[in-house]
């Protein structure tokens, strides 16, 4: 008896090790470390909360309840996104390729800040425009680090100045009104 529940220990034992998922047990070895920090100009930002979605697929969730910095790993040679979110806060997202030449002996990270906005802050415009990654990222084989998409990160920053002048129009217009 004692031998009969000795082995089914055992199986169940290799069927966890083997059919527990993968995609949330990236290990340092074989992922890129991201670190950063998120920011508003005029309120805290508190409860934090990063996703990595792999193909549509959430794969890791990290919470950040007591500091604007965190630190953590997506897997190599994938094409996740990044979406940074906070209550009341409108959520930003990134794409980041993660793809490497093969036989790198050391993975380089990156680094980032984000600012996000508040609902108070875009209060009266149309915020669609926000469902648009804020970056795109991938690695530069001449730079050996990954990189943001400049020209890209140009034309959406200069979308977000463009939304926080309507919103701040628009409630001036409010004021006045009143």
């Amino acid at each position: 008896m004692k031998l009969n529940l000795i082995k089914s220990l055992g199986v169940l034992i290799l069927v966890c090790i083997f059919c527990i998922p993968s995609f949330g047990l990236v290990s340092k070895r074989d992922s890129i470390q991201l670190t950063g920090k998120v920011f508003n100009n005029k309120e805290k930002v508190n409860g934090l909360i990063i996703n990595v979605y792999n193909e549509n697929e959430l794969i890791k969730t990290e919470h950040i309840r007591s500091s604007h910095h965190f630190r953590l790993y997506i897997p190599k040679n994938a094409m996740p996104t990044i979406e940074i979110t906070a209550p009341n806060f409108h959520t930003k997202t990134f794409f980041f390729d993660s793809t490497v030449p093969n036989g790198l002996k050391k993975l380089p990270g990156y680094q980032f800040d984000m600012d996000v906005f508040s609902e108070t802050e875009l209060e009266g415009v149309n915020t669609s425009m926000l469902d648009f990654p804020a970056g795109l990222v991938k690695y530069n084989e001449k730079k050996k680090a990954f990189l943001r998409d400049k020209a890209y990160t140009k034309k959406i920053k200069k979308a977000y100045f463009k939304l926080l002048e309507e919103a701040e129009l628009s409630n001036r217009g409010a004021l006045e009104d009143d």
